[in-house]
């Protein structure tokens, strides 16, 4: 899983989820996915974006193929991408004194490939799908051999069964599968699966993200109502070191496609009680969408224990809240060039209010100020940790705003898009540039800069990176 703090500390490779890398992505001509994790800064409305799988194209793609097809028997597709990654070191980091060096590039080169295999002959309906997933990684690539690390991967990232009744009614899965019921936002509140594979956020780059859960799932469609009832596995989460009493999780879906689109969703874990979430979206007119989501958990997506618990004498008066919500409101419009705009609100009471940040601020002064002067105890060095974990777990504070403009396709084929994401708490800023082009049938590439602002002690202001210059490029066989 992608992490936003990668570096090295004490000798041992740490991640950092801006050291975004090459990674490849796979639409299979006749093989249908489940939908990758949306990319931060793309819309399901705006133009296709040549380097996201869960794109318009391939998700009208998915819903075709969902069917069993009664032309081939294998079908399959092979893609590649190599990445480039240039990063500009936060050199006055508040969460790191000198503790961890941040990593000032990476390259990665990745296969993706994917296979679908029907089975009419075993069982009318049947079929099975797999993709795949091999890449290498470079870290701090123009180091001295002494800085660089390098790491391979092989994965299986879905590999499963699939079942569809003759009028397509009923559907059985079992396998690796990767759901997505959080399409086109830039948050993403209505997939409560455990662990996360998309934290602090989600990147179209990082197929490892894109990884399944272990699950059989049973589904019925019926007119405009759809019902689904899955059993998956639940591990335990590497990175916030979360294990659980019991190694299932369990999800109720009930849905409706009509003038108006919800989508109610219950999710059982061991020990907790149920979590829900709530999902509508309505087409005002063929150029605006209204959307909004609600999720209700249990279990808080920041790990406050550490950061709020005594320190130095000191204490915080940790609420007794049991249930977090997070509440996203958004507006999609399209002109008739086909420009794309889209705004979005999210509330999420995962993050730190004012009064723990400010507690949580504090201690990390005192504990910075302890090491760097060289009287820093064991416990400034694990308050030190934790506060540069943190943000790797979710979003730190309560209030966003993000907005986004994608320019119409060109006749070249070259597509302009700009983004940029408010923390309305602290006022720092994410912005986001990017330039894509298909230069032919199998060549596509990306350009990206990204710059981090605020204080200090501000969310985007505490990133390892300022600035970062990305290039991608993607060739699909």
């Amino acid at each position: 899983m992608s992490k936003l703090v990668q570096g090295k500390r004490a000798g041992v490779n740490l991640s950092l989820m801006d050291l975004v890398v090459a990674v490849s992505c796979l639409t299979l001509s006749g093989l249908a996915y489940a939908e990758a994790p949306a990319d931060p800064f793309a819309s399901s409305n705006a133009p296709t974006d040549p380097f996201a799988s869960g794109s318009d194209a391939s998700q009208s793609l998915a819903k075709e193929e969902a069917k069993p097809s009664e032309y081939s028997v294998l079908t399959q597709s092979v893609s590649a991408m190599t990445y480039l990654q240039l990063n500009d070191i936060n050199q006055d980091h508040a969460f790191n004194p000198n503790l961890t060096q941040f990593n000032e590039d990476k390259q990665l080169n990745a296969l993706d490939y994917g296979a679908k295999l029907n089975l009419e002959d075993s069982l009318v309906g049947l079929s099975a799908r797999t993709r795949l997933l091999a890449q290498y990684e470079v870290q701090d690539l123009f180091a001295s051999s002494d800085e660089r690390t390098d790491s391979d991967e092989l994965k299986a990232l879905e590999a499963y069964l699939n079942w569809y009744s003759k009028d397509y009614q009923w559907q059985a899965q079992a396998g690796r599968i990767k759901t997505e019921w959080s399409n086109g936002f830039n948050w993403n509140l209505t997939n409560l699966l455990r662990p996360y594979r998309d934290q602090p956020y989600s990147d179209q780059d990082e197929l490892l993200q894109q990884e399944g859960w272990m699950m059989a799932s049973l589904s019925r469609n019926q007119g405009d109502w759809f019902y689904q009832a899955l059993v998956a596995e639940l591990e335990d989460d590497d990175l916030t070191k979360v294990s659980y009493r019991a190694n299932q999780q369990y999800v109720l879906r009930l849905g409706y496609q009509g003038g108006a689109d919800a989508e109610l969703i219950l999710h059982k874990l061991p020990g907790q009680s149920l979590n829900y979430a709530l999902s509508v979206s309505r087409l005002l007119t063929d150029a605006m969408t209204l959307r909004a989501q609600w999720s209700l958990q249990h279990q808080r997506n920041q790990a406050d224990s550490s950061l709020l618990a005594d320190y130095n004498g000191t204490g915080f008066d940790e609420s007794t809240q049991s249930a977090w919500q997070q509440v996203l409101l958004g507006a999609a419009y399209t002109t008739e060039s086909g420009a794309n705009f889209r705004l979005e609100y999210l509330h999420s009471e995962h993050g730190f209010n004012d009064g723990e940040w400010d507690y949580i601020s504090s201690n990390s002064d005192t504990a910075f100020t302890n090491i760097n002067s060289g009287l820093g105890l064991s416990a400034d060095y694990a308050y030190m940790g934790s506060a540069l974990d943190s943000l790797n777990f979710a979003q730190l504070r309560q209030n966003y705003l993000y907005f986004m403009y994608s320019s119409p396709l060109s006749d070249g084929l070259w597509q302009y898009r700009q983004s940029v994401q408010l923390n309305l708490d602290d006022d720092s800023q994410l912005h986001r540039l990017e330039l894509l082009k298909s230069w032919n049938a199998n060549l596509t590439s990306r350009f990206q800069f990204e710059t981090y602002q605020g204080c200090s002690d501000c969310e985007y202001g505490l990133n390892p990176n300022e600035n970062t210059l990305r290039a991608v490029f993607k060739w699909d066989v």
